[in-house]
């Protein structure tokens, strides 16, 4: 540590030193600063360098003492009774005008990519963008769109950064002054209620040229997502998951690409979720379920909120003491894999990644029916004794408490996956699209095996009534779990007209329990 401080004592100077510099050439250059200051503080956002432009202006002391925020509030009464120009009575005020283009500019980078997005994919990509961009407008919340733009397409970013600084530099060459870091909130309360009967020329020419720069962005973004084929959201692959991006998720990313794995769905989920439970140093214990990502830590106030772990692909997080699980879905094994070279400072193999490649489109309008895949007691899947299948973290579906001993092929079917070490849970695809997990017992992977009989493999095709998995409801009663078998659509919000059969007795083969 001294050698570190004492290279610093010589280091940080010259650094200190040119900050200063350039804090000088953005408060003495007028239009130049403002285009200068806001381009700067979006294009260093990623990473995290932006506090060192914002906070001498907003907070001071780099235009005025205290801040711009703490100046512009103290003499709001002044601004609110005289018709002076804002620009003339508090120029640097033009520094709060960074704001703008979270209330004009991504509105329009997000209608781009909602007119981008593929016709069939047009209702979920608006379901994605519509909250994202309401919520930067409002609050000043950027980060899913901006994110997502650095994720998929970093040209995206940086020409949102040219046209956030010509946004700025715009309004303020035409009079603008204020606090406008924020979103809409900050535009009402701080600005336009407050100041609107001596300035509402200023503010309804604010809000002309913000709606044509609403236009502007979506003609380039709508112009470079087309020309360049950038896989927005909605513009990815059937079988894609369409999601906004986390900052959390870009870190993952640019770390993994010096591993080659920047494109690797699953090694970034593994990075973002080792990250959220507190880094290498916090895991004393990893094991998996067909679903889940088990985890022992050494401190559960380390682990982030499920919010991060749900933005990065998880399904939902569970809490309890020092166990945590995450939800993870059918590619638990892919990022298990990923998790543990993480975990060791390794680089996983290919082989990690080796999963049923399905060539056939599948037809989701097909109807269809999926029989009981075991005899017994149907229930819904809400009466199920565990969390994740109850709250349809994994999708919605039923759950049987059986009679039988054999589970059997609801439907023609190829098998997606089998947990081959527990035999517990297998994984199906119906030739709708349709995606099932069967999952025999709560817990059960920790009987690793015992009592289960295999009749199948991975990327088999079966057909209705084949026998699948053999299992002793006995042993696993004794050894203190239930034998409830659940059958789990994992993709059910892609079949909003699935219908469900009444609780009831059920005979495995036979008995059609789902409709599509």
């Amino acid at each position: 540590m001294i050698p570190i401080a004492l290279v610093f004592c010589f280091v940080w100077p010259v650094i200190q030193h040119a900050i200063m510099q350039f804090q000088d050439f953005l408060k003495t250059s007028g239009i130049v600063g403002v285009w200068a200051y806001t381009f700067s503080e979006r294009i260093l956002l990623p990473a995290g360098l932006h506090h060192f432009i914002y906070l001498p202006f907003i907070f001071g002391p780099a235009v005025c003492d205290g801040g711009i925020q703490a100046y512009w509030l103290q003499h709001l009464n002044d601004f609110a009774t005289s018709a002076h120009s804002l620009k003339e009575m508090f120029p640097e005020g033009g520094f709060a005008l960074h704001g703008s283009a979270k209330v004009f500019g991504l509105p329009g980078a997000a209608l781009a990519m909602y007119m981008c997005a593929k016709t069939s994919k047009r209702k979920k990509t608006a379901a994605l963008l519509i909250p994202a961009t309401i919520t930067a407008m409002l609050c000043g919340i950027t980060e899913p769109i901006e994110f997502t733009f650095l994720f998929i397409a970093p040209l995206l970013y940086v020409v949102h950064a040219i046209l956030a600084a010509t946004l700025s530099a715009t309004l303020y060459f035409f009079g603008l002054s204020g606090n406008f870091g924020g979103g809409l909130i900050d535009c009402f309360v701080q600005n336009w209620i407050p100041l609107f009967p001596y300035h509402a020329g200023t503010y309804i020419m604010q809000i002309c040229i913000g709606l044509c720069f609403t236009a502007i962005y979506f003609f380039v973004f709508r112009w470079l997502i087309l020309r360049n084929d950038y896989k927005t959201p909605g513009r990815t692959d059937d079988d894609e998951e369409d999601k906004l991006f986390s900052k959390a998720e870009y870190k993952a990313k640019k770390e993994m690409e010096s591993a080659g794995l920047g494109n690797n769905p699953q090694a970034l989920k593994a990075k973002v979720f080792l990250d959220c439970l507190g880094g290498p140093q916090n895991i004393k214990e990893v094991t998996n379920c067909a679903t889940r990502l088990r985890v022992t830590v050494a401190d559960p106030d380390k682990v982030a909120s499920s919010g991060k772990f749900t933005k990065a692909g998880a399904f939902g997080l569970v809490k309890n003491g020092h166990a945590v699980q995450v939800i993870v879905g059918l590619s638990v094994p892919q990022v298990r894999g990923h998790f543990d070279a993480l975990l060791r400072g390794e680089i996983a193999t290919s082989a990690a990644d080796q999963v049923v490649n399905h060539q056939e489109a599948a037809d989701k309008s097909l109807a269809m029916k999926l029989n009981a895949c075991v005899s017994g007691k149907l229930i819904d899947m809400s009466e199920v004794k565990d969390d994740m299948f109850s709250k349809k973290m994994m999708g919605d579906g039923v759950a049987i408490n059986p009679s039988g001993d054999t589970v059997v092929a609801p439907a023609d079917a190829e098998v997606t996956m089998v947990m081959e070490e527990s035999l517990h849970a297998i994984g199906l695809r119906m030739n709708n699209g349709v995606e099932l997990l069967i999952h025999i017992g709560i817990d059960t992977v920790k009987l690793e095996g015992e009592g289960f009989s295999l009749f199948t493999k991975a990327g088999e095709k079966v057909t209705a009534g084949t026998p699948l998995i053999q299992f002793n409801s006995s042993i696993i009663k004794n050894a203190g779990y239930k034998d409830t078998v659940i059958m789990a659509i994992t993709n059910s919000a892609e079949y909003p007209q699935m219908k469900k059969a009444a609780d009831g007795d059920v005979d495995g083969g036979n008995t059609p329990v789902m409709m599509f």
